[in-house]
């Protein structure tokens, strides 16, 4: 009851934000799993191993086949969780149900994710029935699953569902005819959005958008996403180490910025953020080149990541780790150098304020 409350405190669009998150957080270890496990199987097998692995004959066609099926799981767990998030326990198996609806309509993790909130609002509506106290133990378990269940499946299905699909696709054939040059142009929208905010809402926005393409099979743009994004720490550390920008920074931050480099290896780009604080305007705008420009060329080069995240340790991943290792680079380099460029250098007596208090 007081978690019904609660419900009722927030707006609808806050409730969905915060149940799409849930359902997020929950749909990436999957995503990974199955990732790192179909890329175990390419490193062994070669990487069209999934052409033969019905075969089933070798340790690395029942790998990738374990990974594969992993991957089958990713949009209804997606929408499982997002029904939970919403409606508690009751709205698990019908928001599981959505997410296998979504995979048999092919309408990818957008069916999955509307079908979640509709089933979701669903259950919500029907915990609120009234019925006799000899009912209202098995009512979660039984009445309100298999009733929701019906009710919004039946409606995905005639209804919602049919224009859902349509529209993906629309989308898939777009996105499997762009040119070099529309590829270009899509990746490094993706990049400078997942470079602007280290994490923040535009960040999530561009992830949410690409993590959905690589539940449902599109690898190219996960590549333009994980690679920009290790390029912020990397070249915010390349800067406070060039020649001409040695004035440029506190001996503090020079000692911040020699963690950033694992950051950058391990995909965090959270570590950016107190350095993006300080001078918001420029390091944003070098960031934004640096993820632009490599995640442009990732998605013009066809780079493929079936992981979503991992920085360097789900390289040996990708398609082509030599080319995602110097794509990183020279993404890095070139915020690097423009930030140093940009960046003016410290006031007089800066180095000795932050010496006198050191928690500024």
């Amino acid at each position: 009851m007081a978690e019904l409350q609660r419900k009722k405190q927030k707006s609808v669009g806050t409730i969905c934000k915060d149940a799409i998150m849930t359902g997020i957080s929950y749909m990436i270890p999957v995503i990974v799993g199955g990732g790192v496990i179909t890329a175990i199987a390419k490193m062994m097998g070669g990487y069209n191993i999934g052409d033969t692995a019905a075969e089933m004959q070798t340790l690395a066609q029942v790998i990738f086949t374990i990974g594969n099926n992993l991957f089958a799981f990713a949009v209804p767990c997606l929408a499982a969780f997002i029904a939970y998030a919403i409606a508690d326990k009751p709205g698990i198996a019908p928001g599981y149900a959505m997410g296998v609806l979504a995979g048999l309509m092919k309408t990818g993790f957008v069916g999955g994710l509307v079908g979640a909130l509709i089933a979701g609002w669903f259950v919500l509506q029907m915990k609120k029935i009234k019925v006799p106290k000899a009912l209202q133990g098995i009512m979660p378990i039984m009445f309100i699953p298999v009733l929701s269940t019906l009710i919004v499946g039946l409606l995905m299905w005639y209804v919602i569902g049919v224009p859902i699909a349509w529209l993906m696709g629309i989308v898939t054939g777009w996105l499997t005819a762009l040119s070099a040059g529309s590829r270009f142009v899509l990746g490094a929208v993706i990049g400078a959005m997942i470079a602007f905010d280290n994490g923040g809402p535009v960040n999530k926005t561009a992830a949410l958008f690409v993590n959905g393409l690589n539940a449902d099979g599109f690898f190219i743009p996960t590549s333009a996403k994980m690679c920009a994004g290790m390029t912020s720490p990397l070249g915010i550390a390349i800067s406070t180490v060039l020649p001409w920008s040695r004035n440029k920074f506190t001996k503090t931050e020079k000692e911040q910025a020699l963690s950033l480099v694992i950051l950058s290896c391990c995909y965090v780009q959270e570590g950016v953020i107190p350095f993006q604080l300080k001078d918001p305007v420029r390091l944003t705008a070098s960031i934004c080149v640096g993820g632009a420009i490599t995640g442009g060329l990732c998605m013009m080069f066809g780079l493929e990541s079936p992981a979503v995240h991992g920085g360097v340790f789900s390289v040996a991943m990708t398609s082509n780790p030599l080319l995602f290792i110097g794509l990183w680079l020279l993404g890095g380099c070139i915020t690097g150098l423009l930030y140093s460029i940009l960046k003016r250098p410290l006031a007089e007596g800066a180095e000795d304020e932050e010496m006198e208090n050191p928690l500024i």
